[in-house]
């Protein structure tokens, strides 16, 4: 029997994205470069980060990738577009959650339905926690309630989320209820 030495895992290289290691950090770093965050744009925002993009139809339950091209050393996105434009922009924003927090980690991340997969790994649940505060930050969120509609729909539509990810949001800053 032969004993394989792996190589050490390379680390991403030092990069003007280093600092932003939260959803805060990155609505703050869009702001500061002239993107429009309320409610984000998260193309713009993929773009100013490097990272190409492609909408592509996708089987099934599949939403999205991001995968580091080998040749390259370019990150490309994939968003599955037979989904609805709110599906696709929670996607996007789950797909720079990896590439924020996961990237030193691995260069490919492909991922199927969210929220309703019980099962989940602690990438995909930190990928999904972030998306929803990016795409709908807290304080943003306080106002969008205490000066607007409360109902889910409207919130969603607001942020140009789902209803389904506006209840999630919803319950994890202790709102409850249908209505907000």
């Amino acid at each position: 029997m032969a004993f394989i030495k792996k190589k050490p895992r390379e680390r991403r290289a030092h990069s003007e994205f280093d600092d932003l290691s939260s959803a805060t950090d990155v609505v703050k770093f869009a702001n500061d470069h002239g993107i429009v965050c309320a409610p984000l744009d998260v193309s713009e925002l993929t773009k100013l980060l490097g990272i190409k993009m492609r909408f592509e139809p996708m089987d099934g339950d599949e939403s999205g990738s991001l995968k580091k091209e080998k040749k390259t050393d370019e990150w490309i996105m994939t968003i599955n577009s037979l989904h609805h434009p709110h599906r696709q922009r929670f996607t996007i924003a789950h797909e720079l959650g990896h590439f924020i927090q996961h990237s030193v980690l691995s260069d490919s991340f492909e991922d199927a339905t969210f929220f309703r997969n019980g099962d989940m790994n602690r990438m995909e649940t930190e990928a999904n926690q972030f998306a929803a505060e990016l795409l709908m930050p807290e304080d943003d969120f306080h106002s969008a309630i205490s000066t607007g509609s409360q109902k889910v729909e409207d919130i969603a539509e607001f942020f140009h989320v789902s209803s389904m990810a506006v209840r999630i949001r919803a319950k994890s800053l202790g709102y409850q209820g249908h209505n907000l």
